[in-house]
C-alpha cells in the first residue's frame, strides 16, 4: 500500500496484526502478507496518521479478506484540503440534519410514508445532530454474490434510530433490491424495522446503500444482532450475523 504523503510509522493502527504472516512499515508504504488464520470475509481496520500538519490528519480503510478479489497493490492518495472547506462540509452536514430532524418530526405527527429521510440518510455522513458509527460484524451468509462494505447504526438526536448497510455484487447475476427486512437480538427478540430502503437495484461490480429504519427505537441497545435482508421472493438473502453495537 502506497501514501503520496509520508505518514508516522509509530502511529499505525491495524487489527488483528499479529495475526498477519509480516507487517511491514516505512514512512511512504506498508507491506501486508496475510496468513491462512483470515476468514473469507473478516473485515480488519487499517489507520495511518500523516507526518505533517496538512488536513486531513490521517486516513481509516477497511481491509477485506477475499481470496478471489486480491488486490496486491493499493494506492492512497490524500488529497489534502483546506480547513474553510472542512467547515463548509460541516456546515452543509448540519443544515442537512436539521432538515432530516425536521422530516422525522413531520412523519411522526401525520405517519406519512417515508423516503426522503432513507435518501438523506444513505448520502450523509454525520453531524451534530446526525450520527453515524461504524459497526463491526462476525460473517455473511447469502447464496448470492453479495458481499458487505459496511455496516453503520444511524441516530438522529435521540429521536430515531435505523441501520445502514452497503452491499456490492461481485459476479454476473440479475438485479439485487431488498424488498424486506428483520433484526434479532441476541436473545432471540425481534426488533421492530420498517421495509428497507434502496434507490437503485444493485448491479455486477456495483455497489448500493441499504437503509433499514427502525420502526419506534430511538436508539438500538447495545448487543449483538443478526439482520436478514431478502430480495422480491426471498430466494436471495443476506444475512450479517454478529453485527456489534457498541
Amino acid at each position: 500500500m502506497f501514501f503520496d504523503s509520508r505518514i508516522a510509522p509509530e502511529y499505525v493502527v491495524l487489527e488483528g496484526r499479529e495475526r498477519f504472516q509480516r507487517v511491514g512499515i516505512a514512512d511512504d508504504h506498508l507491506a501486508l502478507i496475510p496468513s491462512g488464520t483470515f476468514r473469507h470475509g473478516e473485515r480488519l481496520r487499517l489507520e495511518v496518521r500523516f507526518h505533517d500538519d496538512a488536513a486531513p490528519e490521517r486516513a481509516a480503510v477497511m481491509l477485506v479478506v477475499d481470496a478471489s478479489h486480491v488486490e496486491r497493490q493499493v494506492e492512497v492518495y490524500r488529497q489534502p484540503r483546506s480547513a474553510e472547506s472542512y467547515r463548509q462540509e460541516v456546515e452543509e452536514l448540519r443544515a442537512g440534519g436539521l432538515r432530516l430532524q425536521r422530516e422525522v418530526d413531520r412523519l411522526r405527527l401525520t405517519r406519512a410514508p417515508t423516503g426522503g429521510i432513507e435518501a438523506l440518510v444513505a448520502s450523509m455522513r454525520g453531524s451534530d445532530v446526525f450520527q453515524l458509527r461504524r459497526v463491526s460484524y462476525q460473517r455473511v451468509e447469502s447464496p448470492a454474490p453479495l458481499s458487505v462494505f459496511f455496516t453503520d447504526v444511524v441516530t438522529l438526536a435521540e429521536t430515531w434510530a435505523g441501520l445502514r448497510v452497503s452491499l456490492e455484487m461481485w459476479e454476473p447475476g440479475p438485479d439485487w433490491t431488498a424488498a424486506g427486512a428483520s433484526l434479532v437480538d441476541a436473545r432471540g427478540h425481534i426488533v421492530k424495522v420498517l421495509r428497507p430502503w434502496q434507490q437503485e437495484p444493485l448491479r455486477f461490480k456495483e455497489d448500493r446503500i441499504i437503509v433499514i429504519p427502525g420502526e419506534q427505537a430511538k436508539t438500538l441497545p447495545r448487543g449483538r444482532y443478526t439482520l436478514k435482508l431478502w430480495d422480491e421472493g426471498g430466494g436471495r438473502p443476506v444475512t450479517i450475523e454478529g453485527i456489534e453495537v457498541p
